[in-house]
């Protein structure tokens, strides 16, 4: 996906835009810089391949389960540490 800046930062900001052929029946799983910049309490990041890992290495059985998945993951990741920014995570999918 094309990065941008963040939703009504700019309020002039023309955003680039992107369309998704066709995602029936395949999971679309989006997310704030809260989960790939989580800190653990050396101050790493979770990071966008560990991230990536996980969503190619979890079999998809439900948005439930990837979410739950993903929230055990980096609350293993932080290792105690105090979450450093908001962690918003929304998984859809399109069977119809």
């Amino acid at each position: 996906m094309l990065s941008n800046a963040p939703i009504g930062l700019f309020p002039d900001m023309e955003y680039q835009g992107e369309t998704i052929d066709d995602i029936k029946g395949k999971p679309l799983f989006i997310y704030t810089d809260g989960l790939n910049e989580a800190e653990n309490l050396e101050l790493q990041q979770f990071g966008e391949d560990r991230l990536l890992g996980i969503l190619q290495q979890t079999p998809f059985s439900s948005p439930r389960q990837l979410i739950d998945q993903m929230t055990r993951q980096v609350e293993l990741h932080r290792n105690g540490a105090e979450p450093n920014d908001d962690l918003t995570m929304l998984c859809l999918c399109c069977y119809a």
